[in-house]
């Protein structure tokens, strides 16, 4: 009988502690910045702008995130005229974390551009447009 009951309880702490991080919500981080940028100098965005000419070479998408939430992935969508033409995974943890991706952009590839920060499971967090070579 105690065996029984000792194997009882062990089942019933296994399938608790299962279901713990499954109904545990991670806190979203906020992003409390979203530019792009011709460069990072010293962790710190330059040439940041909305518009780019079409021999721009390579664009960085930099980010800042804060608050209470622990290390997670979060990810730059880089997308062209709608259509999904890059994405990159990187971490961020709080309180404050900042990072970027980048992009070479053909010079045929003009028109309108948008970033998405996405968190792991794909909600968007913050998004920003840019056009190259208008």
């Amino acid at each position: 009988m105690r065996f029984g009951l000792a194997l009882a309880a062990v089942f019933l702490a296994t399938s608790l502690s299962a279901q713990e991080p499954a109904e545990q919500e991670q806190a979203a981080p906020e992003v409390t910045r979203a530019v792009l940028a011709t460069g990072v100098q010293d962790r710190e965005p330059v040439g940041v702008a909305e518009t780019f000419p079409m021999d721009v070479g390579t664009l960085y998408f930099y980010t800042v995130f804060e608050g209470d939430f622990p290390e997670q992935t979060v990810r730059h969508v880089w997308l062209r005229e709608g259509e999904e033409v890059g994405r990159v995974e990187l971490r961020a943890r709080g309180p404050r974390w900042r990072t970027w991706s980048t992009k070479a952009i053909p010079s045929d590839w003009t028109g309108p551009w948008t970033v998405q920060v996405q968190d792991a499971q794909g909600n968007v967090l913050a998004s920003r447009e840019f056009t190259v070579g208008m």
